[in-house]
């Protein structure tokens, strides 16, 4: 006859990776990741509008280089995976610590709208911002950001680059987040950024939070004035849900 096994089902966060948006390659916001982002032919400089005499319209825009590196903190979760247990079970990571998913510097697109000008137009509704404030659209997912506040701008490009590598098949220079691990029975790792929490480590070190987090539309005051960077560039860890039960069985049959 079949018996039948249960096991534990656990929903968890993994810091899965960092991501930084900052002006210049080879100066990033995240210190751990200036020996990826290097300059290339087709990046070699970056920066800000603003610098030296633009015009206002000209100061809105700025163009951000942006990294996704998997996180050094992953690593702890591999090893809570390996212990794991039927009572107490732990979700195997999808990525690795310091494994370059993203390198802005190496994608061409990412200083080239027309590479998703038809995506933009699928999109075209799709936005950064937080209720009624809008910081800047997601599509084309580049790094140049219309947008006048320098810690918004960063967040965008950010934003933008985890899209990327959130997704397969995307016309970008990347590796998908899950392109070195095959999820197995019992296993439900994240799907895109639907719940995704980023925690700020530069310019300063913020609990969780989901980005963004303020409808500054209203407010007699700055509320990210306190996130500026001075080198303007931010790098945040990023948290995706993992949920996952430890094989009892041959044959998972169905979950709660």
């Amino acid at each position: 006859g079949c018996e039948f096994d249960f096991s534990v089902r656990a929903e968890h966060y993994i810091p899965e990776v960092v991501v930084t948006a900052y002006p210049f390659p080879g100066n990033t916001s995240w210190p751990e990741s200036n020996g990826f982002a290097r300059p290339t032919e087709f990046a070699e400089d970056g920066g800000a509008s603003d610098e030296g005499g633009a015009t206002v319209r000209e100061q809105a825009l700025k163009f951000k280089n942006s990294d996704v590196i998997g996180s050094p903190g992953v690593a702890d979760y591999w090893l809570l995976a390996a212990a794991s247990t039927e009572a107490l079970p732990f979700c195997t990571p999808l990525t690795y610590p310091m494994t370059p998913y993203f390198v802005s510097s190496f994608d061409p697109a990412w200083r080239d709208a027309t590479v998703e000008a038809g995506l933009s137009l699928l999109h075209v509704f799709e936005r950064v911002g937080r209720g009624a404030a809008t910081f800047a659209s997601l599509y084309p997912r580049h790094g140049f950001v219309t947008q006048g506040h320098d810690y918004k701008s960063a967040l965008t490009a950010a934003i933008r680059a985890m899209d990327i590598v959130s997704q397969d098949y995307q016309p970008h220079v990347y590796v998908p987040l899950d392109a070195y691990g095959t999820p197995g029975q019992g296993q439900w790792p994240p799907q895109g950024l639907a719940e995704v929490r980023y925690q700020q480590l530069t310019p300063t070190l913020e609990a969780c939070a989901v980005l963004p987090d303020i409808d500054d539309t209203l407010y007699p005051h700055d509320p990210y004035a306190g996130r500026r960077n001075q080198n303007r560039g931010n790098a945040w860890q990023v948290w995706r849900p993992y949920r996952c039960c430890e094989p009892a069985g041959d044959v998972l049959l169905f979950y709660l």
